[in-house]
């Protein structure tokens, strides 16, 4: 078997291992994937506390968004007995029965300490 026939008869093998799937591409670490969370399992009737965290913010005029409490949350949103009414860089707010409160992204502690 000459160079050149090899080569084609090896570049049909790949070619068909590629088409019909080995199956490790699958397995493989993706190192992009978001991280899973491994939460304890409830048992069945039990009340399970949700997270009541604001994980991050987007800002954009009347399209704003946020993460908080486990769900994606927006401008007029009802949350907690009240409603959003503004999400900032930071923060979003929460108002209702004549309060309001502010919900940080970050602790207290890091608020606090943060370069001008």
């Amino acid at each position: 078997m000459g160079a050149a026939m090899r080569r084609r008869w090896l570049t049909g093998q790949l070619a068909l291992a590629l088409a019909l799937g080995t199956g490790w591409a699958a397995a493989a670490f993706d190192p992009m994937a978001p991280p899973v969370k491994v939460a304890p399992v409830a048992e069945a009737g039990a009340v399970v506390q949700q997270d009541k965290t604001l994980a991050w913010v987007r800002v954009d005029g009347r399209n704003s968004i946020a993460w908080y409490g486990g769900k994606a949350v927006k401008v007029g949103d009802t949350v907690e007995g009240g409603r959003v009414s503004a999400i900032r860089e930071d923060r979003i707010v929460i108002s209702g029965r004549g309060v309001s409160r502010s919900i940080y992204l970050l602790d207290r502690s890091v608020r606090g300490n943060r370069p001008n």
